[in-house]
């Protein structure tokens, strides 16, 4: 919930679902359910406590900000949803203000105005000021014009402790996060180089204790010490410490990475800068999490302090993170250290970050974290399920087939696999070892011109196998259509390594979801094409928080008529679905495995089955893009005339547009193909525009249904039912769309 911390006081940046989402009570729920009891909630103080306690502010400021001192409505209400969340299920809930001992305000005049301030007329928006001059960073420090005083942050945690302390989801008090590049002694702005006053923050924290215990004398407080609440400096960077006051645990920060930032995630990189924080020159290796953890811990064992290690994560791209953090984490649990991963929450800069705690959907059920199995392992909580990945097309030799766990096996998993139609196996009986994440993997070489199904058998484990799995090794797909349509379909599918969602197949959530009937949210929808492999679930799902109280944004819902599903966008501000992935960058994450298909600039393909209810449909129905810039490949709607357009980083465009609008509530086939000099739109098989273009080279790393998201900010649907989406890389034949474009139209009852 501190994610607007950008768009604040100057700009819009402050919208539920667009700049921070607030945790659903599903997220909650099935954090709980998998073993996590206590979870930390980073909240904004500027978003809670607009305006200082003693600001000295007119009656326009004060209508537009909040009165002094007073908390923001809506944003404690937020707060308080997630404690519900947390009490219904069990579990608890760290308030962590995650403010850096900083407090982003406003400049107020000497007749207690804002010059450039604005009243938004959304209410969910907070007051801002057009003129960046007119924001001040106020900071804690000790000397004469201190502009973030003591006062100011014993007020806002008093407020808190009365509103909070006898809440039953309510699990601790996290003071202050990351203090950092605090003032130089006699300093009241911010120092650089290490020069800052490390007396400043302890004043402070001692006087907060002083006053939560003065309230609250049991619940726990948190609290986290100088150089970014570092591990490695725990006992170097607090000369004041320990500190005075009744369970008190002492958190500290700690990531992988040679600089311990959590932003850097490939690990070759790493090691090459011959650097690890905390220790100075010298590579990373596996044990240097561990390392880091041990100089906090080695400091606070003679003390009889308590830690928590409220931030740390592991990278998703390379097994030794995996392996560095599984050592981290049972070291910290032997120590009793408390142990908190970053980046659980459902908001646009969470989901397949390269360090995330998201759960995921993939063939129609929940897809653990693999960070999540590594700390139930440590923790001894058993949990999994199984999956497999691999390629589908298998006329041109072998196919490589995995088998894998996402959680926590208590004792290997033994399967054997079978063919139903010949073929070479190179072996029939699987083992998945016992602890986190655990694979096997297999090939398969498939007789010729057949359709064969490979079916998975738990022969040792109470676990439910993979569902079957069809390779198709057909010699000439389009003939095959003759015989059976679905399977010439899926072979051309899995010929292009194409993705397909169904809506038939949508989920009420991708946590402790169940399959959705007329009426109800659609939040979850399985890859059944071939585009998914192991690490990159092409899945599509609905994250946001669509309380009323967060604004307009809705979820889609099921519609069945004649016994066929689409999915519902047509209520005002209803949302779509969301495949979330990322971009290689040098040195930072150059090999990630999780991955859009295809880029703009590479020949691909995207099919959709849509209706709408009108003759004014305008807006996005699929979506290929890069979320932080416009340029796109889609399928749109304007005016309920159907539309193919693609736009490169240089602003080269092609928009082809049917001439013809959709016949109310009659579903249509939609098909777009794009290579380079070479586009084509066809509406029901017919061709309706075309172009030459060759577009300039974009990484993408997102695919939408439903309405789009650009430059971070997201872009309107279209207004209609859809019934089934397609894409992928290549460029099929004209016969081979001729075949997926009949079958995806079965799905809308198109004869």
């Amino acid at each position: 919930m501190q994610t607007a911390e950008i768009g604040m006081r100057f700009g819009t940046g402050t919208l539920p679902n667009v700049n921070f989402t607030v945790a659903r009570r599903s997220d909650v729920a099935w954090l709980a359910a998998n073993g996590f009891t206590k979870n930390r909630l980073p909240i904004q103080w500027e978003l809670l406590q607009p305006m200082l306690h003693d600001t000295v502010a007119n009656a326009a400021a004060r209508a537009a900000i909040g009165e002094p001192g007073a908390f923001h409505a809506g944003y404690e209400s937020y707060i308080t949803g997630v404690l519900d969340a947390h009490a219904a299920v069990g579990a608890k809930c760290i308030i962590d203000l995650h403010n850096y001992a900083r407090y982003r305000d406003f400049r107020f005049q000497s007749n207690g105005s804002v010059i450039g301030l604005v009243d938004p007329v959304n209410p969910l928006i907070h007051a801002y000021t057009t003129d960046n001059t007119q924001i001040l960073e106020r900071i804690v420090a000790l000397a004469p014009g201190v502009t973030l005083r003591q006062s100011h942050l014993n007020d806002f945690w008093t407020r808190a402790a009365n509103k909070w302390k006898d809440h039953p989801g309510f699990g601790g008090y996290g003071l202050m996060n990351e203090p950092y590049d605090l003032p130089e002694p006699g300093g009241t702005v911010r120092s650089f180089a290490g020069t800052e006053d490390l007396h400043i923050w302890p004043v402070y924290a001692q006087a907060a204790i002083n006053t939560i215990r003065a309230i609250d004398a049991t619940n726990p407080i948190y609290l986290g010490g100088n150089e970014w609440g570092a591990a490695m400096s725990l006992g170097t960077k607090n000369p004041d410490w320990p500190l005075t006051g009744t369970n008190l645990i002492y958190e500290v920060h700690m990531y992988l990475d040679a600089g311990s930032s959590g932003q850097r995630f490939d690990f070759d990189s790493e090691v090459a800068l011959n650097y690890n924080a905390g220790f100075g020159p010298g590579q990373i290796d596996l044990n240097t999490g561990v390392e880091r953890l041990k100089l906090a811990v080695e400091w606070a064992r003679p003390r009889g302090i308590k830690l928590a290690l409220t931030e740390t994560g592991m990278p998703i791209d390379d097994p030794r993170w995996e392996e560095m953090f599984r050592r981290l984490a049972n070291y910290a649990r032997q120590n009793n250290v408390e142990f908190y991963s970053w980046n659980g929450g459902n908001h646009w800069t969470s989901h397949n970050n390269a360090i995330n705690h998201v759960p995921g959907w993939h063939q129609h059920k929940t897809l653990e974290p693999t960070m999540s199995g590594i700390m139930k392992a440590s923790a001894g909580i058993n949990s999994a399920s199984l999956f497999d990945d691999g390629p589908g097309w298998g006329a041109s030799g072998p196919v490589a087939i995995t088998v894998y766990a996402r959680g926590n096996l208590a004792s290997a998993v033994t399967l054997t696999v079978s063919s139903s139609n010949g073929g070479t196996l190179s072996k029939t009986q699987l083992t998945i070892p016992a602890g986190a994440n655990g694979q096997d993997t297999f090939t398969f070489t498939a007789g010729a011109n057949r359709v064969t199904t490979l079916t998975y058998t738990v022969t040792s484990g109470s676990i439910a196998p993979p569902a079957p799995r069809k390779v198709y090794s057909l010699s000439d797909p389009v003939a095959y259509a003759a015989t059976s349509l679905p399977d010439a379909a899926m072979a051309i599918l899995a010929k292009y390594n194409a993705c397909k969602w169904e809506m038939a197949h949508g989920y009420t959530d991708y946590m402790l979801g169940a399959l959705a009937d007329e009426g109800q949210q659609v939040r979850a929808i399985s890859d059944s094409g071939y585009g998914s492999s192991v690490g990159n679930a092409m899945e599509m799902v609905n994250w946001i928080n669509d309380s009323p109280s967060m604004g307009t944004m809705r979820v889609p819902v099921m519609r069945v008529t004649n016994g066929l599903k689409s999915t519902d966008h047509s209520v005002y501000d209803t949302t779509g679905f969301w495949c979330k992935k990322t971009t290689p960058l040098a040195e930072i994450q150059a090999n990630p495995r999780n991955l859009v298909p295809y880029d703009l600039q590479d020949p691909h393909f995207s099919m959709a089955v849509v209706s709408v209810p009108g003759l004014n449909n305008s807006g996005v129905l699929f979506q290929a893009s890069n979320s932080g810039v416009l340029y796109a490949s889609e399928l749109t709607f304007s005016n309920s005339q159907p539309q193919a357009r693609c736009v490169d980083r240089t602003g080269a465009l092609v928009v082809l547009t049917s001439p013809t609008r959709l016949v109310a509530n009659t579903p249509a086939v939609l098909t777009f193909t794009c290579a380079p000099g070479a586009q084509r739109f066809r509406v029901n098989s017919n061709l309706v525009g075309s172009a030459s273009t060759t577009f300039a080279s974009g990484p993408l790393d997102q695919l939408m249904i439903g309405w789009g998201y650009q430059e971070y900010y997201p872009r309107q649907g279209f207004g209609g039912n859809v019934y089934a989406v397609v894409t992928g890389r290549g460029a099929p034949t004209s016969a081979e769309l001729g075949v997926l474009e009949r079958y995806l139209g079965t799905t809308a009852g198109i004869a």
